[in-house]
C-alpha cells in the first residue's frame, strides 16, 4: 500500500508541477492539460489519482502559517492503519517527509473537511449534517486546547457570542476558527504553541485579546468594546518556535528519487513541447488576418487549452471579429487554460452592443462582455437568461437596474449553509434552483445584468454588486432597502517617512471594515491607486481599523493596530507606521578569508561586494525555492538599487541553464550563478554552528567583512524583503 501511494505520487509528478495562481481551484483533468497548479490543485489532482487507484486519501491544509505569510495544501493517505502524509506532486522517498515538515511542526491549525455525517475520532471544529470539519494539527506537532470565557456587564457569561482564534497573517488577522459560546460563557480550541489574537463579539459589542498559547489554559474576554472608538495600540506575535528535523531518507534513496524526479521532468516537459509554439501562431495569425503578437500572447497562456482557444477564434463570424481579442484578455490567465468553446462563444455571440457603451470600450468589455465575474466557474448563461427572463423585464431594467435588483430580491432565496463547499453556484444554477448563498446570489445578480447590456460588477474591495447608470456605480444591498445614493468618505494613507520601505497592500497593511462584530479586510491587492504614497480611496463610511505588521527574522510580527471613524463626504488621513525591530542584527558567524570563499565557488566570484552578497543553494522545480525566486523577480528594482551580489548554486551545470534560459531576463542586474562545491554548505554550516539543513532553498546575507548576519533555510514567503532590510546598515 505504501508503495502503491508513493508510485502514484511520482505518477502525478510526471503530471503536474507547481506554479502559484488565483484562488480558483481547477478540476483535476484541467489541471493535468495544463500540466500548472498551486497546491490546492495539485492536493485535489493527487487525492483524485490516489482515490482512482483504491488508496484513502484527503486534502490536508494549513489556512495560514504562523510564521510566514502564506498558506498550503498536500495529502494524507491511509496506510496499515494510520494516516501519513507527502507533498502533492512532490515525491520523496518515504512517507511522512516533504519539505514543509518544519513549517508544519510551528503551524496553529492544520484541518480537513470529511463530506457526509462523519464521526471520526478527530477533534471537530465544525459539524454540519453535510461535512465535517475536523483539526488534524496533532498529526504534525505538540497542540494544547485553549479556553476562553466571555463575559457581558458585571461579569456575566455571555451565551452565544461569537469566537474567533485568529492568526496574524498577510496583514490581517486570519479566523482559524469561528465557534460560539454556550450558557457558561465558554468556548475552545486546540492548536498550536504560538501567539494568536481572540476576538469575542454579541451585538454591538465585541472585546479581544492577543493570547501566547504557551503560558495560557484560559483567557477572560470582556465584551467592552464598542465601534466608532478611536485609538490606536501595538502588539507582538511570536510564532511556534521551530524544530529540527532529522532526515528519515539514506543519501542512496535521495539519490534514486532525484533521478526519477528528473526523469519525470522530461516526461513532463515532453508534453508541455507539444504546446503550440509562436511559429505556429504566427503563421496562424497570417492566415486569419488578425493581429500575431495578441494571438500569441493569449495561445501562449493558453497551454494545454490552445485548440479551444484557436477553434473558437476561427469560427467567430466577420462581424463579431473585433470582441475577439477584447473578450480573451479579460478572463483570467487560468480561464485561458480550462474555458470552453461553449462558454466563448455563448459570450461572444450572445453580448448586446449598444452604439453608446461599444464606444467605451474598456467599460463594455470589462463589464457587459466579459463572463469573469469573481471567483466562479465559468459556464453559459447569457442565451439561457435571454430565453428566461421577459422582453418586458430586459427593457425595463435596461432604463432601470433597479427592476432586476427587485425581481432578484422576489425570486431568489437565500441560504446561508447549504452550499458547505463555499465554491459558487454557476448564474444558470442559481436561476434554476432559485435559491443560493449570497455570493452565489451576488454573481448572478452580475451576470443578470451583463446578458442585458447593463455594465455590472461585484466592487473590487468589498465585493459589493454594482451596477453602472449614469456613470456612477450604484451598490446594491438585497438584505436592506435600496439606497437611492451610495454615501462615500475618503481615506487618505501617508506613508510614514521612518519607514524603510514603501508599504504594499497584504504585506505590510490592510485596511478593514466594521462588520456585524468583527474586522474584514477590503481587498485593495492590485488597486493600482494604493501602489504609491500618500494615496486615498473612496469608501463607505463607518468604523474602521488600519492593520500596519513588519515581519522580522524568526517569523515575529511587529504590529500596530489603528482604529478609527469615517464619515460620509470627510477625509480621514491615517499614517502608515511599520515598527521597527530595535534590536541591531546579530552576527551568525564570521567567514574570515571570504575572497577565498568564493574562489572556490567560481574563479569570476571571487571579487568581495562592497554592498554585501545574498548567497543561495536552491533547488528551482521544488515549491520552497520557487517562492524565493518570485521574491527576487518581484524585488527586482530594490534589488538594483542595492547594487549588490546575488550568488545563486544550484546541483548541476545543466540545472542552472535552464533556470537561467528561462528567468535571465527578470532578476536582478546582479544575480551570478555557479553550480554548489562539495562541502561549501557544510562550511557554512559549521561557521554559525549548524549541523545540517531541512530543505533548500538555504539563503544567507553576508557583509563585505565576511559577517553572516541572515540565514534561511526550507519555506518562507518575504525572504526578500528581509534581505533588503539589510542591503542599507543604516536601516
Amino acid at each position: 500500500m505504501k508503495d502503491a501511494a508513493l508510485e502514484v505520487n511520482h505518477w502525478c509528478h510526471e503530471k503536474v508541477t507547481y506554479k502559484g495562481s488565483d484562488s480558483r481551484t481547477s478540476s483535476p483533468l484541467a489541471t493535468v492539460k495544463n500540466a500548472y497548479g498551486r497546491c490546492g490543485e495539485e492536493s485535489t489532482f493527487t487525492v483524485a489519482a490516489l482515490r482512482a487507484a483504491g488508496i484513502p486519501a484527503r486534502q490536508c491544509y494549513t489556512p495560514r502559517w504562523a510564521h510566514s505569510d502564506d498558506n498550503h495544501a498536500w495529502v494524507e493517505v491511509w496506510i496499515d492503519g494510520k494516516w501519513h502524509y507527502m507533498g502533492a506532486c512532490e515525491p520523496e522517498p518515504d512517507l511522512d517527509m516533504a519539505w514543509f515538515t518544519g513549517p508544519a511542526k510551528r503551524a496553529m491549525l492544520v484541518n480537513t473537511n470529511v463530506f457526509g455525517d462523519y464521526n471520526g475520532p478527530e477533534d471537530v471544529l465544525v459539524k454540519d449534517p453535510r461535512f465535517t470539519r475536523i483539526n488534524v494539527l496533532s498529526n504534525y506537532t505538540d497542540t494544547k486546547k485553549i479556553w476562553v470565557r466571555v463575559v457581558a456587564e458585571k461579569n456575566a457569561p455571555a451565551d452565544s457570542a461569537a469566537v474567533e482564534f485568529q492568526l496574524y497573517n498577510y496583514a490581517e488577522f486570519y479566523p482559524l476558527h469561528r465557534c460560539y459560546t454556550g450558557k457558561d460563557g465558554l468556548a475552545s480550541f486546540t492548536t498550536g504553541f504560538g501567539d494568536l489574537f481572540i476576538w469575542a463579539a454579541k451585538g454591538k459589542k465585541f472585546g479581544y485579546q492577543k493570547v501566547t498559547v504557551a503560558t495560557t489554559d484560559t483567557l477572560i474576554i470582556s465584551l467592552s468594546r464598542s465601534s466608532g472608538e478611536t485609538y490606536s495600540e501595538v502588539l507582538d506575535f511570536v510564532p511556534p518556535p521551530e524544530k529540527m528535523i532529522e532526515s528519515k531518507a539514506s543519501d542512496s534513496m535521495r539519490s534514486r528519487n532525484t533521478k526519477r524526479f528528473a526523469f519525470e521532468d522530461r516526461i513532463r516537459a515532453a508534453y508541455e513541447n507539444t504546446f503550440i509554439d509562436s511559429a505556429k501562431s504566427f503563421r496562424l495569425a497570417a492566415t486569419l488576418k488578425i493581429n500575431a503578437d495578441s494571438l500569441w500572447r493569449i495561445l501562449h497562456k493558453s497551454r494545454g487549452n490552445w485548440r479551444n482557444i484557436i477553434e473558437f477564434i476561427s469560427s467567430v463570424p466577420s462581424g463579431k471579429r473585433a470582441w475577439v481579442f477584447p473578450l480573451l484578455n479579460e478572463i483570467s490567465e487560468k480561464d485561458l487554460h480550462d474555458v470552453t468553446l461553449e462558454v466563448l462563444d455563448d459570450n461572444i455571440l450572445n453580448t448586446p452592443v449598444s452604439e453608446s457603451l461599444a464606444k467605451e470600450n474598456a467599460i463594455f468589455s470589462a463589464y457587459i462582455l466579459s463572463p469573469r465575474i469573481d471567483n466562479e466557474y465559468l459556464k453559459p448563461f447569457r442565451e439561457f437568461f435571454r430565453q428566461s427572463f421577459s422582453k418586458d423585464l430586459i427593457l425595463k431594467a435596461r432604463k432601470d437596474p433597479e427592476s432586476i435588483v427587485k425581481w432578484t430580491k422576489e425570486s431568489i432565496q437565500t441560504d446561508e449553509s447549504a452550499n458547505y463547499s463555499k465554491a459558487p453556484l454557476t448564474p444558470k444554477g442559481v436561476y434554476e434552483l432559485k435559491v443560493a448563498d449570497p455570493h452565489s446570489r451576488d454573481i448572478f445578480f452580475v451576470a443578470a445584468c451583463r446578458s442585458m447590456g447593463i455594465p455590472a460588477r461585484l466592487e473590487p474591495a468589498t465585493r459589493t454588486p454594482q451596477y453602472l447608470l449614469n456613470g456612477a456605480w450604484h451598490d446594491v444591498y438585497f438584505s436592506n432597502p435600496a439606497l437611492k445614493t451610495n454615501p462615500r468618505g475618503k481615506l487618505t494613507l501617508i506613508n510614514n517617512k521612518g519607514n524603510d520601505r514603501k508599504p504594499e497592500y497584504y504585506i505590510h497593511f490592510t485596511i478593514e471594515k466594521f462588520e456585524e462584530g468583527f474586522f474584514r479586510s477590503l481587498d485593495y491587492e492590485t488597486d493600482p491607486s494604493l501602489q504609491s504614497f500618500p494615496c486615498s480611496v473612496d469608501v463607505p463610511p463607518g468604523s474602521y481599523l488600519l492593520v500596519t505588521g513588519n515581519r522580522i527574522s524568526g517569523g515575529t510580527v511587529l504590529t500596530k493596530l489603528m482604529f478609527f471613524n469615517l464619515e460620509e463626504n470627510k477625509t480621514a488621513s491615517m499614517d502608515l507606521d511599520l515598527r521597527k525591530n530595535s534590536a541591531p542584527a546579530s552576527v551568525l558567524g564570521k567567514i574570515d578569508n571570504l575572497t577565498a570563499f568564493f574562489t572556490r565557488i567560481s574563479p569570476g566570484t571571487g571579487t568581495v561586494n562592497k554592498k554585501g552578497t545574498v548567497l543561495a543553494w536552491l533547488d528551482p522545480e521544488k515549491e520552497p525555492s520557487r517562492h524565493f525566486i518570485a521574491d527576487l523577480i518581484q524585488k527586482k528594482r530594490e534589488f538594483d538599487k542595492w547594487n549588490g551580489t546575488i550568488l545563486l548554486l544550484f546541483k548541476t551545470t545543466k540545472e542552472r541553464d535552464l533556470f537561467m534560459e528561462k528567468n535571465s531576463a527578470v532578476l536582478p542586474v546582479k544575480t551570478k550563478t555557479a553550480t554548489s562545491v562539495n562541502g561549501l554548505m557544510e562550511e557554512l554550516l559549521m561557521t554559525i554552528n549548524r549541523k545540517a539543513v531541512t530543505g533548500l532553498p538555504v539563503v544567507t546575507f553576508i557583509t563585505p567583512r565576511g559577517e553572516i548576519i541572515y540565514f534561511s533555510e526550507g519555506y518562507k514567503i518575504g525572504i526578500g524583503d528581509d534581505l533588503l532590510r539589510f542591503t542599507n546598515p543604516k536601516k
